[in-house]
């Protein structure tokens, strides 16, 4: 029998620990938005309450061996649960296929694991909950000097996360302000401008721009395809977290590559 390759193994041990990640975010979608404890209670079916065993709690195995449903009572688990949980273990295993064991695995998986909260709580509840979005900016801010995806040296990468946190909420702030003036509606609630705060502490004044520009352009595709099969208007279509999250994740990992794309067409050599 052939020995099996270790880079494969070590794969799968990554993908199995992004699953079981995934099993924690579950959680803090779940609850966040409530108001509830992500520690207390322990896991437990929602319509019955008891204790989810832990041979029942394997990240997208036990989903799919109990039919998707209790072991208790039969009630129906979303699948959702199982979805999430392979989602994260995907993503961090791609994380960690593009970095390894790197300051830019660590960032960028810290960042995508936050994004990923904020995407589901915000389609569930249209709610970004500041145990993320203001967390997260902090960590952004603490993390800056050795964030290898914004530029420069120790202090420049310092301000540069400060000037990003500070373009991104108040760029936010100020379309929302305009729009709600000439309007008379409220465009967005300030968990986007908090949002946008955690964004720009990771990426930099130039990865707001990718990411207010980037969900604004699909935001608006999207919407317009969604308002004749939901017969909406083009402002209910989907919550602006949603389209926020997946950009600013792309303008941290591609953010210097455009960056610097864009330079060179500002300022061709010679």
């Amino acid at each position: 029998m052939p020995a099996v390759p270790p880079d494969l193994l070590l794969y799968v041990a990554v993908g199995l620990f992004g699953a079981t990640i995934g099993s924690f975010l579950n959680v803090c979608i779940f609850r966040l938005p409530l108001g509830k404890s992500i520690v207390r209670p322990g896991s437990h079916c929602p319509s019955c309450r008891q204790p989810i065993r832990w041979y029942c709690n394997v990240p997208v195995v036990s989903w799919i061996f109990l039919r998707g449903r209790c072991a208790d009572c039969s009630a129906g688990i979303s699948a959702r649960y199982p979805f999430v949980e392979a989602l994260t273990g995907g993503v961090l295993l791609t994380l960690w296929l593009a970095y390894g064991v790197s300051p830019r695995f660590a960032v960028a998986s810290m960042f995508a694991l936050s994004l990923l909260v904020l995407f589901f709580t915000d389609l569930d509840h249209q709610l970004l909950p500041d145990a993320i979005t203001l967390v997260g900016t902090g960590v952004g801010l603490a993390l800056a000097w050795i964030n290898p995806f914004l530029n420069g040296s120790d202090w420049e990468r310092i301000w540069a996360a400060l000037g990003g946190a500070a373009l991104g909420s108040g760029l936010l702030w100020s379309f929302g302000w305009l729009y709600t003036k000439v309007r008379g509606v409220e465009a967005m609630g300030m968990g986007d401008v908090k949002m946008m705060a955690m964004v720009g502490a990771f990426t930099g004044p130039f990865g707001v721009l990718i990411t207010i520009f980037a969900a604004s352009l699909i935001g608006a595709l999207i919407g317009i395809i969604l308002i004749p099969l939901r017969g909406r208007s083009l402002q209910d279509t989907l919550p602006f977290g949603c389209f926020l999250a997946p950009a600013a994740m792309a303008s941290l990992v591609a953010g210097q590559k455009i960056a610097a794309a864009y330079l060179r067409v500002l300022m061709p050599p010679g």
